[in-house]
């Protein structure tokens, strides 16, 4: 099966003024990330399959409030208060991306608990958005909106979402908080208390994503691969898809 459902096809920084009137909890002037995205027309999982898979994995998403799009006929999702439109998956999608990006950069940055985002659907083509979200760093954006995209890709393909996206996140999270150490699996287990399998499977998606890069040494006596650049490694990639430029 294909797993690629949400497309990156770009990312930015700024502050986008002129779409803060589309949400009243923007703080004014506030930066944002711009994550344009290619989502699926016709959907292959229910929306109610993949919110009740992402809520599962990450219950901080039932307390989102949606503040806007009340007005064009949407509705709660089941079990939330994210708003989704009957009839157009494609925007919900990524809606639904936004809000896996906010709660992930609130789990890396707490400070971020409180940002706000909003998603504006493209007329032509119609499977395409801009995704603004509010952040503090801009390594910390970066970081939450590619785990996301791996994240919805892997639920949208059908793959349970816990244990591994959770672990993701907090294999993530660890490794952001101490950028110059290495990491192997099993140090990872062992600091986060769950078997290497485990976390050798989140540093495979991480690596997936190419979040994470594997260092060589002149002697390894573990035999395990080494990983570190978290933060670098998102920023690296929002650098690319703008030719190089910050």
């Amino acid at each position: 099966m294909e797993r690629a459902v949400i497309h990156i096809r770009s990312m930015s920084f700024g502050t986008f003024a002129e779409i803060e009137p589309l949400n009243p909890a923007f703080h004014a002037r506030q930066q944002k990330l711009r994550v344009t995205v290619d989502t699926e027309r016709v959907p292959r999982l229910a929306e109610t399959a993949v919110m009740s898979e992402l809520v599962g994995a990450f219950p901080g998403l039932a307390r989102h409030q949606c503040r806007a799009g009340a007005d064009q006929g949407a509705v709660p999702a089941k079990g939330t208060r994210i708003l989704l439109i009957a009839g157009d998956s494609a925007a919900n999608q990524a809606h639904v991306y936004e809000h896996v990006t906010l709660e992930l950069l609130g789990a890396i940055d707490e400070a971020s608990s409180r940002l706000s985002g909003v998603t504006c659907a493209y007329t032509d083509p119609p499977e395409r958005n801009d995704v603004f979200v509010e952040c503090r760093d801009q390594d910390d954006a970066a970081l939450a909106a590619w785990i996301a995209a791996e994240v919805m890709n892997g639920v949208l393909a059908g793959e349970p979402a816990k244990p591994l996206y959770p672990d993701v996140l907090h294999c993530a999270r660890l490794m952001h908080d101490e950028p110059t150490r290495a990491w192997t699996p099993r140090r990872l287990a062992a600091r986060l208390t769950f078997p290497v399998k485990r976390a050798a499977a989140a540093l495979a998606v991480l690596s997936h994503a190419k979040l994470i890069q594997t260092e060589d040494f002149s002697m390894n006596f573990s035999g395990e691969p080494h990983y570190r650049c978290i933060a670098a490694g998102a920023r690296r990639k929002v650098r690319e898809m703008s030719g190089g430029k910050d």
